[in-house]
């Protein structure tokens, strides 16, 4: 009987965590724009990570494209112009007219220009659901 228990516990507990960090992404606010600029929206007290995460869910979950595609910042967490009262940031799938990333090791989302691939701003989603469940 103890064996049976430990092996459904440990067959529940992927899924768990897969559910877990899948619902928070799924209820991020992510609105398109134009066919390469899209705005994350916050929606509870957002930090840089949480804006990364969400701009890599449109890139590959959203937007089906691949995790090796370049997200730029386009425009600093400021007013939403897609949701009144709320702020958002506008990342872009384009660097076109924007400034050269200056290579910086810290994440933020108040430089234009800065660049992540998705892959490595899905990496927040795993931080975020981490954090959330400390």
């Amino acid at each position: 009987m103890r064996r049976i228990f430990i092996a459904c516990a440990l067959t529940a507990l992927p899924l768990t965590a897969q559910a877990g960090t899948a619902g928070e992404e799924d209820a991020m606010v992510i609105n398109r724009l134009n066919s390469t600029d899209f705005e994350v929206v916050e929606t509870r007290s957002m930090g840089a990570a949480d804006f990364w995460c969400g701009a890599a869910t449109f890139v590959e979950r959203r937007s089906g494209l691949s995790e090796t595609t370049p997200i730029y910042l386009k425009r600093a967490r400021g007013p939403s112009g897609t949701v009144p009262g709320r702020n958002g940031v506008v990342f872009s799938t384009s660097n076109s007219g924007l400034p050269t990333s200056q290579g910086r090791i810290s994440v933020s989302v108040e430089r234009p220009g800065d660049v992540l691939k998705s892959a490595q701003a899905r990496r927040f989603c795993r931080d975020a659901f981490t954090r959330a469940t400390k």
